[in-house]
């Protein structure tokens, strides 16, 4: 049974890309309504804060040092989840990379580094945990891809390209995962003033704004609320969805917005 106000007690949850921004948020939210937190991040100093300012608070987390561009860690730390939680109820696969780099000057080394961090690590993590996510009772996979992956960013096409294939993999493991009671959502996020957005120029963040017609950037908690919504029993009946969290971005025909503003529109 849920207790009220803890949609996630006594659930454990895996947060990649942890230590800030939307995984931060999210973490923090998770901790909050009950669960147990695996915060996952390369950033092992910023990680370990978050965590320790966590349990002051009284929440239940712990600290895992991984980068998701490192293949064999991936395999090594899945392992070592399953082993300590059989029972795995809920991943978050937020954590990612955004490089700003033209088709044409994009080497074999950068294609690697920006599909590991951003798709690759994410399938290789969400397949290590299939067995301690097929034991909970009702589990669910969360991804965070972005509105790039719906319209296409003309600066990071390969973050565009990782970031539609993480939609694409939701659909596909929604399907797959379903008769096991397995739910995977997906959230696009966008204009989110993130760590990355607020250290642009203030010029550029308020161009940006005048292309959401919400006006303003959203708060990592905004995708935190979500990201909760779609891991709880209130989601129960959601699989294979992704939900645009932009302030109304992707609602808008481009071509009335004017010249595209040369800034990340989801460095999440």
């Amino acid at each position: 049974m849920t207790v009220p106000g803890k949609r996630l007690e006594g659930r454990v949850a895996v947060v990649t890309g942890a230590a800030s921004g939307i995984g931060a948020a999210s973490a923090r939210l998770f901790a909050a309504e009950g669960a147990h937190v695996l915060a996952l991040d390369r950033d092992e100093p910023a990680n370990r804060d978050l965590v320790e300012r966590l349990r002051a608070s009284g929440d239940s987390a712990e600290a895992v040092t991984l980068d998701l561009t490192d293949r064999a860690a991936v395999s090594a730390i899945g392992a070592e989840i399953r082993a300590r939680h059989p029972r795995l109820d809920l991943l978050f696969n937020n954590a990612g990379l955004v490089v700003f780099e033209a088709a044409a000057e994009t080497t074999d080394g950068r294609w690697d580094e920006v599909v590991d961090a951003n798709l690759r690590g994410a399938f290789m993590l969400t397949k290590e945990l299939l067995p301690s996510l097929r034991a909970a009772a009702a589990g669910a996979v969360v991804n965070n891809a972005s509105i790039d992956g719906l319209l296409g960013h003309p600066f990071a096409p390969v973050y565009d390209i990782a970031k539609a294939g993480m939609i694409a993999m939701t659909r596909a493991l929604a399907y797959e995962l379903g008769a096991d009671g397995v739910r995977v959502n997906c959230i696009a996020s966008g204009g989110i003033a993130t760590p990355m957005v607020e250290a642009v120029p203030a010029s550029v963040r308020e161009d940006a704004k005048r292309q959401i017609p919400l006006r303003r950037l959203g708060d990592p908690e905004e995708v935190a609320r979500v990201a909760l919504f779609l891991a709880s029993e209130e989601a129960s009946y959601v699989t294979g969805a992704t939900l645009t969290v932009d302030g109304g971005r992707t609602a808008i025909t481009p071509a009335v917005l004017g010249p595209a503003a040369a800034w990340p529109a989801d460095p999440s």
